[in-house]
């Protein structure tokens, strides 16, 4: 029973805030894939100042999305794991 109530917390946990570890991997990933998306962009065109722009809004935006991710899962080890796990089968199209 105490090693159930244990998996039912951690799934809770896990699953709340913002749809779970999955959800929050899949952010992260969008984050990469942008980020990675802007670079070849940049690569092609370096007299692009638009690309700037572009840069410093995501860089923003990402800011506060890893400082929600962090704080969420700052004494979550085992979330911690599961993260890193969902995003290393980060694939960018």
């Amino acid at each position: 029973m105490t090693i159930f109530g244990a998996f039912f917390f951690a799934s809770v946990v896990l699953t709340s805030c913002g749809g779970g570890v999955e959800a929050d991997a899949e952010k992260m990933c969008d984050m990469i894939c942008d980020a990675k998306e802007l670079m070849e962009k940049a690569k092609k065109d370096l007299t692009n100042t638009d690309l700037m722009d572009e840069a410093n809004k995501m860089a923003t935006d990402n800011e506060a999305t890893m400082k929600e991710l962090e704080e969420k899962y700052k004494d979550d080890e085992d979330g911690k794991k599961a993260l890193l796990a969902e995003l290393a089968k980060c694939k960018c199209d």
